[in-house]
């Protein structure tokens, strides 16, 4: 038999050995980025810098008490305006894998504390418009993510946390306060 056959022999039995769980988070985005639209005519410079509040969807598998793996998704947009005559808008959708460290803050586990570092893959769309002008620019960008916060056991199945996240990568970065909730199967 094959090396090569055997990661995806791998891939398919995770779930064998390891419990699936879904989580939703909520929170606060803050851009971090150099991107602004200029008008020399009128010295007007806009930048997509609101800290929206945005929704986020995550999902993993648990391996052992101190270990999981999670894949993430969130979508974000960022806007700028000046009157009504100038706006700009950053849109960025994102994807996440990351291993996840938990350690427990109480003998009896109620308290975690989750640490967590990888990869992420963005799609930016740029937009800035004028009543006259407007222009576009994408890109997508692999980038690093860091994120910790501790999380409530309310009951064996369900957990409340909080977390701070950042993301960096060559195009933007962000800083997140969010707010989460994980369902465990």
């Amino acid at each position: 038999m094959k090396k090569i056959c055997l990661f995806p022999l791998l891939a398919l039995s995770l779930p064998a050995f390891a419990s699936p769980y879904v989580g939703l988070e909520m929170g606060r985005a803050v851009p971090h980025h150099d991107i602004k639209v200029v008008d020399t005519t009128k010295n007007i410079s806009i930048s997509p810098d609101s800290d929206d509040i945005f929704l986020g969807l995550h999902a993993g598998y648990v391996l052992d008490k101190s270990w999981a793996v999670e894949f993430g998704y969130q979508k974000n947009q960022y806007t700028g305006t000046h009157n009504t005559h100038y706006q700009t808008t950053l849109e960025s959708t994102q994807f996440a894998l990351a291993p996840v460290y938990k350690m427990s803050l109480t003998n009896d586990r109620e308290w975690d504390l989750k640490v967590k570092v990888g990869a992420t893959y963005t799609q930016y769309d740029f937009t800035g418009k004028n009543t006259v002008v407007s222009g576009s620019k994408s890109s997508n960008e692999l980038g690093l993510i860091g994120s910790i916060g501790v999380e409530y056991e309310l009951m064996p199945e369900l957990g409340v946390g909080v977390n701070y996240k950042y993301q960096s990568d060559s195009f933007s970065s962000a800083s997140y306060w969010t707010v989460s909730t994980s369902y465990y199967f």
